[in-house]
């Protein structure tokens, strides 16, 4: 069995950067032979980059998120690891068999609403809308939940024979429970004694954190024994403005550390040092760091929408997101009250066990023999 995965080049590891890479290397570890195939550029893009990029318009980057080129070998099953490489399939009939994995639709799901659509201009709605339209030319859909697969035949006319749900996995030898460095606190100004509540993600307006900094506030004002740590990239200017001013506001800025992307290594700390893990999102596909957070032992409280319940199953606290009560009393009861906390670092370690990488990759493969005609029905 010939296997080409289509990958994009990623410049930091992301979601869909970790995904791609635990996949390719656990289907390694299983003994799958596969080959990388990376997106190419049409033959305008690279003379037009340096021209489009006065203008802040990254061209290279949309077209390996959205690549209408690629060099591919007819035996193979090809495997495409995002939604948006479905385009491929337009311009390349051919390229049979095909599987794609679809981590969530939600630009699609939000492209009316003002608030939450994150397309930059017209070109990013456009070729958003030939990715999800080419989607049912693909002879089998791999999603990360149950969530997305429902979202697919509700609002893309997906046939439900055609999708297999595929859950992710968590790196259980790095997110682990384990002692915090001596000095990391100092490292990061953060109190000796002060407990931690810690988010990691973007700045997406789907992540909901201008609903976590008024969670925050409400959490008894007068307390400074309480540090909010967020950890991720700032993606969208506009919500960090935002988010920033709602911490000006509420005069929180002594007690909100603003973060951006870190090591894993680092981040394995900063789940480990956390009192409570808190992930409000509004719209999730999977929802990898609730698991790599209760991987580390660290108490949950999440969204009770879209797949995040799916995920965590009873082993988290679940809000509203929509509520900002519902938060900021979820967040109180895990820090008062130590014996919830406890149960919810066991039930949280049991399972974020459910989800290994090698799961992933075995599941994955049933679906190319599937394809390739030689599954169990």
């Amino acid at each position: 069995m010939k296997i080409e995965l289509f990958v994009r080049n990623y410049g930091r590891m992301i979601g869909l950067a970790r995904y791609t890479q635990s996949l390719c290397d656990a289907l390694g570890a299983n003994g799958v032979d596969y080959r990388l195939v990376y997106p190419g550029y049409p033959t305008f893009v690279s003379g037009a980059h340096p021209v489009f990029a006065r203008f802040g318009w990254d061209i290279k980057t949309f077209f390996s998120t959205y690549p209408f080129a690629a060099s591919f070998s007819r035996e193979a099953l090809k495997h495409l690891t995002t939604q948006q490489m479905s385009i491929l399939l337009l311009r390349y009939p051919n390229l049979k068999p095909s599987v794609v994995t679809v981590h969530d639709i939600v630009p699609h799901l939000v492209r009316k609403d003002n608030e939450q659509n994150t397309f930059r201009h017209s070109f990013d709605g456009f070729f958003d809308r030939l990715a999800m339209g080419a989607l049912r030319k693909a002879d089998a859909i791999i999603t990360v939940s149950k969530f997305t697969g429902t979202t697919l035949i509700e609002n893309l006319k997906i046939y439900p024979e055609r999708i297999y749900t595929v859950y992710e996995g968590v790196d259980q030898k790095r997110f682990k429970p384990e002692a915090v460095p001596a000095g990391f606190r100092q490292q990061y100004s953060i109190p000796e004694k002060a407990k931690i509540i810690l988010y990691v993600g973007s700045d997406n307006p789907r992540k909901n954190l201008p609903n976590l900094i008024r969670a925050f506030a409400r959490i008894n004002p007068k307390r400074n024994d309480i540090v909010l740590v967020r950890v991720g990239p700032t993606e969208y200017p506009v919500g960090d403005v935002q988010i920033r001013s709602l911490i000006q506001e509420y005069e929180l800025g002594d007690r909100v550390l603003w973060l951006g992307k870190i090591p894993d290594e680092t981040l394995v700390n900063f789940y480990n040092a956390a009192d409570l893990f808190c992930f409000p999102s509004l719209y999730e596909g999977f929802g990898l760091p609730v698991l790599e957070a209760m991987a580390c032992g660290t108490p949950v409280v999440t969204s009770n929408s879209t797949s995040l319940q799916e995920v965590v199953g009873d082993a988290a606290l679940l809000v509203d997101p929509y509520d900002v009560n519902s938060i900021a009393s979820a967040i109180c009861r895990v820090l008062e009250d130590e014996e919830l906390a406890v149960e919810l670092r066991a039930s949280g370690l049991k399972r974020a066990a459910e989800f290994t990488w090698e799961r992933t990759a075995r599941e994955t493969v049933a679906v190319y023999e599937k394809v390739l005609g030689k599954g169990l029905s």
